[in-house]
């Protein structure tokens, strides 16, 4: 990290960017990305929003959903995806979620990449390493849901905007990836579209100041690229607001961000619980920001990008997006810009202590920001082993502890057995437990404590064809789902393969909110008897769970 601090930021010398091993070293730190991302992967359990576009593909024809934002959120294209593989060759939670893994990975490339010869190997290498180990970043990969494709082509389309503006007569190459971007990452998420069109604001701009002679040239090759952009992104968004309008009204004009929103998405974005790490980083993302404004129409486009999506966002006024997470995601771009800040940043107080007070000194100061975000990350939790539940809302709705939480309201309103610590005594990870009813909701599914608590696997067991015949939150036992990490209690071949070894049932229980009194798991309290005919005695029972084994009755009697 010495050598950080030899040369201005920005610069770059000829021989060594040339060289190879600069490329080498964004490698290595895409691995360790790569690997933070895979990190029990496939143990994922779909939940929370993941479920909106299976609840579509159960419900509707593609002729419908194809046809309709919906009430609850899903994405158009990955629902019709879904679909296409669901209707293949089986839809897996792998294929859900390849897409925004593929993306993810892609933006610890490339997007490290376009840094090092703007700003040299130093800002290239801490820029790759803050993508790296970003939670946030790393959550999205590995969710089913739009938001890390989007990230991807909502920067390709300006990276390709500007090659197109920029090169002639081979741009139309660029301008044909521009529009396939744009326009898809509008279709994965409306709220895109002041994002990847702004380009056209500052061509515009340009266009209008040149001179008379280049300024037909210029309308005509914006014309060239903004009418066939429109004409595909209006075929793909306007069928579904002309058949639907009320799907994209109701979920207007309900929420605002406010001073909380605002300090809690720094810490959203920096993926931290710490106050003095989102300082710090602050601190060095305004050293640097200078840095970034003379890059020039990319990152220019970019801020210009954020501060009309941040305008659409008041007008329109989404639901949730008080919450910190949601109006983080709906700006997520600006993560990018946030830490290639903090690495500029880094590059020139590095610089600046290093004239002042020497090297030995420059050193520690320019390693602050990755010693304030590693000491508090919440990676910690969501690598501990096993964890099938890292998109769970107690680990990613908020990073900061904030006294009534996410975590502290289901533990208030979770009953909890004794019995889920005594299987610590098992080998860690030595059996494999399906517990029913399953909420998909996940404030009210309480297996990241089961998990931790056991040290043993937890998967949804689902009631649907043994007990119902419909439930939201479970998929249909049919070949057009091969979830991986559920089961359906009634299918004994599925029981067998998975090695399920113990189910068990979670009894009802009272929930006070708001001064209304909800059982939870009421709606299939006639299960439990047909289980317990199914697979005979329990080998564990108390007021709170029912618990079967399907191999080993002393399982129930770890202590």
């Amino acid at each position: 990290m010495s050598a950080f601090v030899s040369r201005p930021v920005g610069t770059s010398s000829p021989s060594r960017s040339t060289a190879i091993w600069p490329y080498l070293g964004i490698f290595g730190i895409a691995l360790l990305g790569a690997w933070l991302r895979l990190d029990q992967f496939s143990y994922q359990v779909v939940t929370d929003d993941e479920w909106h576009a299976l609840h579509q593909l159960i419900a509707n024809s593609p002729s419908q959903f194809m046809r309709s934002f919906g009430t609850a959120d899903y994405s158009i294209p990955l629902a019709g995806l879904y679909w296409l593989e669901a209707h293949w060759f089986g839809l897996s939670e792998f294929g859900m979620r390849w897409p925004m893994l593929a993306s993810g990975l892609a933006i610890l490339i490339l997007f490290p990449l376009w840094a090092l010869p703007r700003f040299g190997w130093r800002v290239a290498a801490a820029f790759a390493l803050l993508l790296a180990i970003s939670p946030l970043l790393i959550n999205y990969s590995r969710e089913a849901r739009p938001y890390a494709i989007t990230l991807f082509l909502s920067y390709l389309a300006h990276y390709a905007f500007w090659r197109f503006w920029a090169t002639d007569p081979a741009g139309w190459r660029w301008g044909a990836l521009y529009g396939l971007c744009a326009s898809l990452a509008v279709w994965l998420h409306l709220l895109s579209l002041p994002f990847v069109t702004v380009p056209f604001i500052l061509a515009g701009w340009q266009t209008l100041a040149a001179e008379r002679g280049a300024r037909v040239a210029r309308v005509r090759r914006l014309l060239w690229l903004a009418v066939p952009t429109t004409l595909l992104m209006a075929l793909l968004i306007l069928p579904p607001m002309v058949s639907d309008p009320n799907a994209l009204l109701n979920k207007s004009g309900s929420d605002m961000p406010n001073w909380d929103t605002y300090l809690g998405v720094l810490h959203t974005w920096l993926g931290t619980p710490s106050l003095p790490a989102v300082t710090v980083c602050i601190l060095f993302a305004l050293f640097g920001v200078s840095s970034l404004w003379r890059e020039g129409q990319l990152i220019r486009g970019v801020l210009l990008g954020l501060l009309l999506t941040y305008m659409a966002v008041l007008i329109s006024r989404p639901a949730w997006v008080h919450n910190p997470l949601t109006f983080g995601r709906y700006l997520l771009p600006a993560v990018v810009v946030l830490l290639l800040a903090v690495a500029l940043g880094m590059a020139r107080m590095a610089q600046y202590v290093e004239f002042r007070m020497g090297r030995l000194i420059a050193v520690p100061v320019v390693l602050l920001p990755f010693v304030f975000l590693l000491l508090q990350t919440p990676l910690l939790k969501t690598m501990r082993k096993p964890d099938s539940y890292s998109l769970h809302s107690v680990f990613q709705v908020d990073y900061r502890k904030k006294p009534g939480g996410v975590r502290e309201t289901m533990r208030e309103r979770i009953p909890l057995s004794p019995w889920w610590e005594t299987l610590s005594r098992l080998p860690p990870e030595s059996v494999l437990i399906a517990v029913a009813p399953y909420q998909y909701f996940s404030p009210k599914w309480d297996a990241p404590r089961w998990e931790k608590l056991g040290k043993q696997r937890v998967i949804p067991g689902f009631l649907t064809g043994f007990c119902l015949t419909r439930r939201d939150g479970e998929a249909p036992d049919d070949v057009r789902f091969v979830l991986r990490n559920a089961v359906h209690l009634g299918d004994d071949m599925e029981l067998r393969t998975k090695h399920v070894g113990m189910v068990v049932f979670q009894k009802p229980y009272l929930v006070v909110h708001n001064n209304e009194r909800v059982w939870m798991g009421a709606d299939v309290g006639q299960c439990l008897p047909l289980l317990r005919n199914k697979f005979g005695a329990p080998v564990y029972e108390d007021d709170k769970i029912v618990a079967f084994s399907l191999r080993n009755p002393d399982l129930a009697h770890a202590q």
